[in-house]
């Protein structure tokens, strides 16, 4: 074997050890809380939070073998106090009548056009 044999080897070792590979996120079980739309729904309104934004999620839900391959279509409201700054990110599940808070908190402040 020649000399440059040998370097065109080490060469395209290194250039294999080099190569990385692109890993894909992981989905965690987040805890989030579930009430009966009622009464969610009246918690929000004693916070005097008002519906801002509305939309469809595609949300990764569970079946009998884990998580479902298929997402869920599950609508999701913003809703937020413009003077306190406090909102709440909640979706609604007409199946169970129950609506699962995923996010709250305070100091909204809000990108762009001005309400």
């Amino acid at each position: 074997m020649t000399l440059a044999s040998k370097y065109y080897i080490i060469i395209i070792l290194c250039f294999f050890l080099s190569i990385t590979f692109a890993e894909a996120g992981s989905w965690n079980d987040k805890p989030i809380m579930c009430e009966q739309k009622d009464i969610a729904l009246k918690i929000i309104k004693d916070k005097n939070e008002i519906s801002l934004a509305t939309a469809m999620s595609s949300t990764k839900v569970r079946d009998n073998d884990g998580l479902s391959d298929i997402p869920a279509m599950i609508p999701i409201q913003i809703f937020v106090n413009l003077n306190t700054k406090t909102y709440t990110i909640a979706e609604y599940h007409p199946s169970y009548n129950s609506i699962c808070i995923l996010a709250y908190g305070d100091d909204f402040i809000q990108i762009g056009k001005k309400l």
